[in-house]
């Protein structure tokens, strides 16, 4: 057995587990950080975070936007 940062009792096995996740936990991190830093993510955000009355001063709706922002892209 062992202790835990916030002082719970670990057994020798869960903190092997632990141990085996931890790089695909980096590695997701790693990969979420990546996504989050791409432009079209950023975008999308952006056109998320819009609310119904912007977009009706837009005329669009948000799927017209999201076309409207990817159509050159191909």
């Amino acid at each position: 057995m062992a202790i835990r940062a916030d002082n719970t009792l670990i057994s020798d096995r869960e903190m092997l587990v632990e141990l085996a996740k931890l790089p695909f936990r980096k590695i997701g991190t790693w990969l979420t950080s990546i996504a989050e830093s791409n432009s079209r993510t950023k975008a999308l955000q952006a056109i998320a975070n819009l609310s119904q009355a912007e977009l009706a001063a837009l005329g669009m709706t948000r799927a017209e936007l999201i076309s409207q922002t990817f159509r050159h892209d191909a």
